[in-house]
């Protein structure tokens, strides 16, 4: 006995993701970008990281296409007004430390 699922999520143009999104490599990679300098003219200070830690809700668009190769987007939750059924958060924990260059 074999079941089918069907999924509601067939892409209409080349396995692309929600255009919302970006595809979740270019999304971690958006979110970590971070040059570990904090400035301000004002005050006249600078600030060095060592470390961030992110902790932060994403939702996720995945595309499974029928040959199985599967395309994932995702973004910080993209709809904040509360609806019949909500989105599926997922939880995204991104750790960035400085390498400390031995002098």
């Amino acid at each position: 006995m074999t079941m089918d699922q069907g999924y509601d999520n067939q892409p209409d143009d080349d396995q692309k993701v929600d255009e919302a999104m970006l595809e979740l490599g270019d999304f971690v990679y958006e979110m970590s970008d971070i040059d570990g300098y904090l400035t301000s003219t004002e005050a006249e200070f600078a600030l060095k990281m060592e470390n961030v830690e992110l902790d932060i809700p994403v939702q996720l668009d995945i595309r499974v296409a029928p040959d199985g190769t599967v395309q994932i987007g995702g973004s910080p939750p993209l709809y904040y007004v509360e609806t019949t059924v909500m989105p599926v958060f997922h939880q995204m924990k991104i750790n960035i430390e400085r390498n400390k260059v031995e002098d």
